[in-house]
């Protein structure tokens, strides 16, 4: 009796029948409330309405269930091991999937035995669950690998244990972090970073930057995998396990292809270079040069002065119609070249149109000064040669220097008639307007 009473006590069964295989006959003795119809009262073994409850038994789990459940292996199995447990699903009248089992162990007070049938659907949805929620995270894993990083690994702080996680095949994983930088330097890093790589990805130091950086930190190094090389991102940061906090953090580092990043900024460089940019001589071209003026001038405090500078080739048709457009071109190219030479890197050049050019000097307005930089540019562009003889390219220049707020309209102005000044006398100089 205690068996039955073991039974009864796991409150989750839906029927307990006592079966009597000498008679060949089963009995309902206890049944929760709105018991399933497919369970009969009493009847006898292999009636119909056993076999009626055994075609609702999924196919696949229906010969295990009577194989388990025949006289010979019910006594022999019972007998050793003291009872049976047999997991099996079947379909409710509805169509609805339930999981069941049946406990199978001999009555105390006859020669009968007792089957106990328990519903497993809840506990089993649970599992499923469970499993579905793991199968998740394993995907979700997957999908930051495959999508998101390249690779990305877990490191033990205490122990140096670590867990790389990776659909790269080139890549060899290693359970020691010291072990697993080593080989990742050997190969795949190439060669002129392996050395800092190594000693960026020492533990105690990257522990310190990421807590002096704030949390996480940055690098990147330059992998090769045969066919190409990558540029690859790095970002480090510290975890504590959520379960134990008492514990050293982990350290989490995921790693990123940034080369086709790296490629598209290049190339929206370029694009942006060139939009701004004339391709010939590499200077800035009007468009751009108006918007960095007048943003200058709008910005500008208040007494900050300003040079504005413009430039005219001499007889530039000329040298076209003598020598050709192409060595136009090689004049204008070496004007570009020459005026980087003489002007800072931060000073406006611009070639404006044709074969005029533009300098604007921000913060600065020294005419003197000005002077002696443009003397410079009109000897260097007198060096210019074509065919080993000197073509003697001589320059117009006009500007002006402003020592208080105004516009580009205003520069342009007052620059155009120093230059006219310049070319009503012969061209070949330098004229500066004088503001009062």
């Amino acid at each position: 009796m205690d068996n039955l009473l073991k039974v009864l006590a796991l409150a989750n069964y839906e029927v307990v029948y006592l079966v009597d295989y000498r008679k060949k006959q089963y009995r309902k003795i206890l049944a929760k409330p709105a018991i399933d119809p497919l369970y009969p009262e009493t009847g006898e073994l292999n009636d119909a309405a056993m076999r009626t409850y055994l075609d609702s038994v999924l196919p696949e789990d229906r010969e295990k269930l009577i194989r388990e459940t025949q006289p010979e292996h019910v006594l022999l199995a019972t007998r050793e091991h003291g009872k049976i447990i047999v997991p099996y699903r079947r379909l409710s009248p509805g169509g609805k999937l339930l999981y069941r089992k049946i406990v199978i162990i001999p009555h105390p007070d006859s020669a009968g035995h007792i089957f106990a049938i328990h519903d497993m659907t809840e506990e089993m949805q649970q599992r499923l669950e469970s499993g579905r929620d793991l199968r998740l995270k394993e995907e979700g894993i997957r999908f930051i690998v495959e999508n998101m990083c390249e690779n990305f690994m877990i490191v033990d702080t205490k122990t140096r244990h670590c867990t790389t996680y990776t659909h790269n095949s080139r890549i060899i994983c290693k359970n020691d972090f010291d072990e697993q930088i080593r080989w990742f330097a050997e190969n795949l890093i190439v060669p002129e970073e392996r050395e800092n790589y190594c000693r960026y990805f020492n533990v105690d130091s990257l522990m310190a930057k990421i807590a002096e950086e704030g949390g996480v930190c940055h690098t990147s190094c330059t992998v090769d995998y045969g066919d190409d090389r990558h540029t690859i991102a790095i970002t480090s940061t510290l975890i504590t396990d959520p379960e134990n906090g008492t514990e050293p953090p982990f350290l989490f580092l995921y790693a990123q292809d940034v080369t086709s990043v790296k490629r598209m900024e290049e190339t929206n460089r370029q694009l942006l270079f060139y939009n701004q940019h004339d391709k010939l001589t590499g200077l800035m071209n009007r468009f751009a040069t108006e918007k960095r003026v007048r943003d200058h001038l709008h910005a500008a405090p208040t007494g900050m002065g300003s040079t504005f500078i413009l430039i005219d080739i001499d007889h530039f048709k000329s040298i076209n119609d003598r020598y050709g457009h192409l060595t136009g071109d090689d004049v204008l190219r070496f004007m570009g070249q020459s005026m980087k030479q003489v002007f800072r890197s931060e000073d406006v050049l611009c070639r404006w149109g044709g074969d005029e050019f533009v300098v604007f000097v921000r913060g600065f307005a020294d005419e003197k000064a000005m002077r002696d930089r443009l003397g410079i540019l009109r000897k260097t562009m007198g060096t210019f040669t074509h065919q080993g003889a000197s073509l003697d390219i001589t320059l117009s220049i006009g500007g002006v220097c402003l020592r208080s707020g105004t516009t580009l309209n205003r520069l342009f102005r007052l620059a155009d008639e120093a230059l006219y000044e310049v070319k009503n006398h012969g061209r070949n100089g330098i004229s500066f307007k004088q503001i009062a």
